[in-house]
This record gives structure tokens, C-alpha cells and sequence, in this order.
């Protein structure tokens, strides 16, 4: 495409900047937009805040892909649809689970946006409700111990869950069945 250079420079010049940046003005808009304190502007902070990675990460994999396998499902008939869905897709699924779970665990992990946007403790994430096991002068280890073991077992469930289709996808390349 026209212009792909400057978009990926762009991409990879905005999710360089750091958030602190941008932190202050983003509350004072979001608390005039009355985001603060839900769901949907948490939401779209998130997918502002991931979507460059993601981009980035999912274009230079398909980039990667041979043009050769496009040009062979042409020549059979394909429409560019049936290329993208039955070629492009398959191919890059690996880099689609790879790109979800980085972003999954960027969003799970996040404390900043979370304690500035987020004061209602019935919508505090598993971090910031997990900082409020410690207090000023002491901390529950066993509620602490039992919040990381409940803040860990998602991930590694869904790690375990995916971890087949992680290597059977890196080691497929070109040869589907």
C-alpha cells in the first residue's frame, strides 16, 4: 500500500511514547466525556494503548508470508476474500494467538490507567484490588499468597489451554494438511 512506511513509523512512534504523557489531559477529557469511573472509557484507553503493538506485531508476520501462496490460490480462482480467509488467515493464526495473548496480558497486568480511571471498588481490576490487601502498616499474607495464586491461574490456564496450537502453528510454515 501507498504510504505503509509512514503508517508503520507512526505505529511504532506512538507506542514508544509513554503513557504518563498523556495521563493528565486524557483524565480531564475523559471526566468531561463522563468515562471516568466506566467500563467503555477503561475500554477504550486499553484498545488505544495496545492496537499500535498489535498492528505492528500482526503486519510484520503476514508481511513474512509468501506471495506465492496468494498468487497460487488466484490462479485457481480464488476472490481476495477466499485468499485472505482460507490462505492469509490459516497461515498467520499463529502470530494472531501470539499478538492476543501479549495484548491479554498487557490489559491484565495493568495497574496505571486502572487506579486513575477507576475509584468504584465494585469496578477495581484483579491488580488494583489485589494493591488493597496491603495497608499502611501491614499485610494479610494469606490473602495476599491466595490473590497472586488468583491473578496467575487465568494466564496460565489459558496459556496451557493455547500452548498445542502455539507450536503446532510456529512449526506448520507453508504445509497445511
Amino acid at each position: 500500500m501507498p504510504g505503509s512506511n509512514f503508517f508503520t513509523i507512526y505505529l511504532l512512534t506512538v507506542s514508544s511514547l509513554p503513557l504518563q504523557m498523556f495521563l493528565v489531559p486524557l483524565f480531564f477529557m475523559w471526566n468531561k466525556l463522563h468515562l471516568v469511573n466506566t467500563l467503555i472509557g477503561v475500554g477504550i484507553i486499553y484498545v488505544a494503548l495496545n492496537a499500535p503493538f498489535a498492528i505492528f506485531l500482526l503486519r510484520s508476520y503476514i508481511v513474512q508470508i509468501p506471495a506465492d501462496f496468494d498468487d497460487a490460490a488466484r490462479v485457481d480462482g480464488a476472490s481476495e476474500w477466499q485468499v485472505l480467509t482460507q490462505i492469509v488467515v490459516p497461515l498467520a493464526w499463529p502470530a494472531f494467538l501470539t499478538t492476543g495473548l501479549v495484548t491479554a496480558l498487557n490489559v491484565w497486568n495493568e495497574f496505571v490507567i486502572a487506579t486513575v480511571f477507576l475509584t468504584k471498588p465494585q469496578l477495581f481490576t484483579i491488580v488494583t484490588s489485589y494493591q488493597n490487601f496491603a495497608t499502611r502498616f501491614s499485610r494479610d499474607w494469606g490473602l495476599t499468597s491466595a490473590g497472586a495464586v488468583m491473578m496467575i491461574a487465568p494466564i496460565l490456564i489459558i496459556f496451557l489451554l493455547l500452548q498445542r496450537q502455539f507450536i503446532s502453528g510456529l512449526t506448520q510454515g507453508g504445509l497445511k494438511g
